[in-house]
């Protein structure tokens, strides 16, 4: 029963019942707005590495000042041996207070909202900086994250024809059954990266230590989303080289250069200066997206901001739609 210091409980089902990526994207479009004005509050997040299992867990907060809330996410991943054992790659619960009094007012599934705020965000930089006749994507990397890639980029631009490559070739087929299934798509499994050289957008999510996007896959007008090197942690699918010859955007350029861009900053084959823009700068009209056909990439270290936005949408549909159960930790 609700009581004022309940919590409001809410499983994954519940959480993919109650919001669309329409809704996600609105979500963080606005959020990115509010911390371009800084309205927000965002402390480094902590990892807690443990190689012998192969994964790490990571804690990640943001408060948002016109949403009354603040959010922390714990995130048990990537575990690169879950898969094999019959577990997600990435596991995730946000548990969301409010500013005013610190109620834990809501504690939910955050693998789903992690997937579908990735695709949210990615698909609001390619609004901004992919070609507006974009019509096929290339989809590297077939898990649940090239799912919201795919997701994402359906809502802004008029996507026609797919193709999407994984290191294994059963998740590719996977894919392509269920989401061209879902979508109506004509999708297609690429033998090899180059098959992707082209698309119109290249959208890749994976822990790939090994770099993917080279300079073999670059044209004029393509844009590349890469949502896959997040928390740095040694990931690595944009070959660093290239990123002089880019327009570079990415979430946050403090985070970005102690997670994402970690390594290339380390190497000196990245400085402030060879960054374009915030995605912040280009929704405030600070700074254009697109210019004719240069080659654009988006990277998204992925921040806790995000995660707040989604979930207090979340939070307001369930407690509208009377879903989900109250529990009273303080009794």
């Amino acid at each position: 029963m609700k009581s004022k210091t309940s919590s409001l409980l809410l499983k994954r089902s519940e959480v993919e019942g109650i919001i669309s990526m329409r809704d996600a994207i609105e979500a963080v479009r606005n959020v990115f707005m509010e911390h371009h004005h800084g309205r927000t509050k965002m402390p480094h997040r902590i990892h807690i590495q443990f190689p012998q299992y192969n994964g790490t867990i990571g804690y990640m907060e943001a408060a948002v000042d016109s949403l009354g809330v603040s959010a922390c996410k714990v995130v048990g991943g990537p575990y690169i041996d879950n898969p094999k054992n019959g577990l997600p790659l990435i596991l995730a619960i946000i548990v969301l207070n409010r500013i005013d009094n610190g109620l834990p007012i809501a504690i939910m599934d955050g693998t789903y909202i992690t997937m579908l705020r990735t695709g949210a965000v990615a698909a609001i930089a390619a609004d901004h900086l992919s070609r507006r006749d974009s019509e096929c994507v290339g989809i590297i990397g077939a898990g649940v994250q090239g799912r919201g890639q795919l997701q994402g980029l359906i809502e802004v631009r008029n996507i026609k024809t797919v193709l999407v490559y994984d290191v294994s070739k059963l998740a590719s087929e996977v894919f392509t059954k269920e989401m061209g299934k879902k979508y109506g798509l004509d999708i297609k499994i690429a033998e090899s990266p180059r098959d992707l050289k082209a698309c119109d957008i290249i959208a890749s999510a994976t822990p790939s230590k090994i770099p993917i996007i080279s300079k073999e896959l670059l044209h004029d007008g393509l844009h590349i989303n890469s949502v896959g090197m997040g928390a740095g942690l040694g990931k690595r699918e944009v070959d660093f080289s290239i990123l002089r010859l880019l327009k570079v955007v990415v979430d946050d350029l403090e985070v970005a250069k102690r997670d994402a861009l970690r390594e290339a900053y380390e190497c000196q084959l990245i400085s402030d200066g060879d960054i374009y823009a915030t995605l912040g700068e280009l929704l405030s009209g600070g700074k254009p997206g697109r210019e004719g056909n240069e080659v654009t990439i988006f990277i998204s270290s992925g921040v806790a901001i995000q995660d707040a936005a989604v979930a207090q949408v979340v939070y307001a549909k369930a407690v509208a739609e009377g879903i989900g159960e109250y529990i009273n930790f303080f009794l």
